[in-house]
């Protein structure tokens, strides 16, 4: 049995059992964008009047003559109909009666509003974060915690069975960049005092060594050799580099969780090859001839992946798999993990308990002796959240899937732009920006801004002006507050925007609390909960209003639509519909409280006004959780 159907949902079921009488079968609907075309608007009389040989007008005009009829006969929330040039059909509602219908739906369906069964039955796989355990992470990197971490939270929303994971590349070059330096170069272990771990291992070791490396040609043959060890699992560099990988790990969860983060999974790539997963792919890839060994040229002695058969990727050559000296690529090990995904290898992974979440939930790790019997199987689609440098890459590993036997679409990409630094940014850390608008970051070089020091900065910015603002609140009060809105500046800033767009990072920017930011609906939540905790009357019966505002008429509306702005944005996978929504609502509420006083003398309008704050707070509140955004309700 289904959900019952939300009130823009109850509209639109409403007005096509109305066309439909009315000789109008299968009717296209939607919601216009301007309420002064209505709440539902039909376009059919335009295909109709092709088949017809009539103009859209005529068409439409003749639907309406007997849509009117059964408007006056139903008498439900539909209150007429009016025909717009060029052959538009525009019902318009009895705004009274569909006002309590609208914060009854909401009230009743409390956090559950907007949610739906559109999933249910189907299993996703996420995987996002995947950043190598050689560094803290930076703002670029926080962007695919973000995006993928709403991403999840969205599916699981919509009802889908959502497991999330976490690849970690504990193997090749980045890591034998570490080895290097901690067995070879003279590193120590431990970081100076007050460092972390992952700290040191990127900001120092990762960068000299890279700078030694440019300046000293001869230990890129000692990397090379390293790289050789660490997929040999009897050898000390495989034991180093799974120990520095660990500790790496630890810190970089801390910041993932700061960030609102769960994982269900972590999977190592060590163990993509440990476990067999890549030596099934390879026979596979052999069988299909969809591979060869290279014997001549510069790739002589490597397992390539014919790629002739994809009219671009063959563009620029095939792929190598596996090297002259045996080792594999990331590409290789990408294909069996994603192989892996799609259930079509019989080997599998062994877990291990790694941990919790900050949801006390369990974290699960490979493992070769792991304990834990963990099976993923059954998943209809598994997402991808890498960036857009590796398209090249995820388009092979799709191409091979479906060489083996798998179906590709299956397999999704979710590509996002990198993030820059702004002049200011950039300034800020001793850059000269020479005029440019915006620096990209550079892990190699140490260009990049970590995201625990990019939310301690706005974090101690908000804890002086709060402290100011409220002189009465305790230290760890405004110590909270501000690592709330310091996260949601953050969040919001990295997901708002079109993921295919790079973004250009301003501390100060996202800071602010007018506009489109964090803060923004944050603070409009906390006003929200200041009129509910200032009011006199705690919950009443939603009644009928003869005559209501333009601005809460907008509001009610604003907040209809979100059912299907979660429908919308699951079936584009568009986080930035969600995200422009709720500054949408954040700034049409903004409105309602200067308009409209809710705490007023007249008592039926105060409980009205009152029930359809709490309506907002809902909706919002839903919005801030999907995104990722802290919920405050004090400011």
């Amino acid at each position: 049995m289904g959900r019952k159907p939300l009130s823009v949902k109850t509209l639109l079921i409403e007005s096509a059992k109305i066309l439909e009488e009315a000789g109008l079968p299968d009717p296209k609907l939607e919601i216009p964008k301007s309420p002064e075309h209505g709440e539902v608007s039909c376009t059919s009389a335009f295909e109709l009047a092709k088949k017809l040989n009539k103009s859209p007008m005529d068409v439409a005009l003749d639907v309406a003559s007997n849509v009117k009829e059964i408007i006056e006969r139903k008498r439900g929330l539909i209150k007429s109909v009016e025909v717009v040039k060029p052959g538009f059909i525009n019902f318009y509602v009895d705004w009274p009666s569909y006002a309590v219908k609208i914060i009854e739906d909401v009230l009743s369906s409390a956090e559950a509003y907007g949610s739906s069964d559109m999933g249910k039955g189907r299993r996703i796989l996420i995987e996002h974060t995947s950043v190598n355990p050689n560094k803290a992470l930076h703002v670029g990197h926080a962007r695919n915690v973000c995006l993928g971490s709403a991403l999840a939270r969205l599916y699981k929303f919509a009802g889908f069975d959502v497991l999330v994971a976490n690849y970690i590349d504990d193997s090749g070059s980045q890591m034998a960049d570490i080895i290097l330096g901690i067995k070879y170069l003279g590193y120590p272990m431990e970081p100076p005092e007050g460092m972390r771990f992952d700290e040191y291992c990127g900001d120092k070791v990762y960068v000299e060594v890279n700078r030694l490396l440019e300046q000293k040609p001869e230990l890129s043959e000692k990397k090379r050799l390293l790289i050789k060890e660490i997929e040999d699992r009897l050898s000390d560099s495989f034991a180093l580099s799974r120990e520095i990988a660990l500790r790496v790990l630890k810190e970089q969860l801390k910041t993932c969780w700061r960030l609102g983060a769960s994982y269900d999974i972590l999977n190592r790539e060590s163990d993509v090859v440990a476990f067999g997963l890549w030596e099934e792919v390879f026979s596979k890839l052999k069988k299909k001839n969809a591979c060869y060994l290279a014997t001549s040229g510069p790739k002589a002695g490597c397992w390539m992946l014919d790629l002739s058969g994809h009219k671009t990727l063959s563009k620029e050559g095939d792929e190598v798999l596996v090297k002259s000296d045996g080792t594999t690529t990331y590409v290789a090990r990408d294909i069996a993990y994603a192989a892996w995904k799609l259930g079509i290898v019989e080997r599998d992974f062994k877990y291990k308990l790694f941990g919790k979440n900050k949801d006390q939930s369990d974290i699960l790790i490979t493992d070769i002796n792991g304990d834990v019997d963990f099976k993923v199987k059954d998943v209809d689609m598994t997402i991808a959240v890498v960036d857009v440098r590796q398209r090249r890459p995820q388009e092979i590993v799709k191409y091979a899937l479906g060489l083996i036997g798998a179906d590709p679409s299956k397999y999704v990409h979710f590509a996002y732009e990198v993030v820059s630094l702004s002049a200011k940014e950039a300034e800020r850390m001793g850059l000269n920006v020479n005029g440019a608008e915006f620096v990209h970051m550079k892990g190699r070089e140490g260009i990049y801004v970590k995201v625990d020091s990019v939310i301690d900065s706005i974090k101690n910015k908000i804890i002086f002006e709060t402290a100011q603002r409220h002189p009465d609140w305790s230290p760890q009060k405004v110590e909270s507050v501000a690592e709330n809105v310091a996260i949601g500046a953050l969040v919001y800033a990295l997901v708002k925007g079109d993921a295919d767009k790079i973004i250009v990072f301003d501390r100060e920017e996202a800071l602010k609390i007018e506009g489109d930011t964090g803060p923004y609906l944050q603070y409009s939540y906390a006003r929200a909960c200041r009129i509910l905790e200032k009011s006199p009357i705690k919950q009443g019966e939603v009644k009928r209003r003869e005559t209501l505002e333009k601005q809460e008429i907008t509001l009610l509306r604003e907040i209809s639509l979100f059912p299907l702005v979660i429908e919308e944005s699951v079936k584009l996978m568009l986080l930035k519909k969600l995200a422009n929504y709720a500054y949408n609502l954040a700034s049409t509420f903004n409105n309602f409280y200067e308009s409209c006083p809710v705490l007023t003398d007249n008592e039926e309008i105060m409980k009205f006004r009152l029930a359809l704050t709490r309506a907002y707070l809902i909706t919002m509140g839903n919005c801030l959780r999907i995104l990722g955004i802290p919920i405050v309700e004090e400011m």
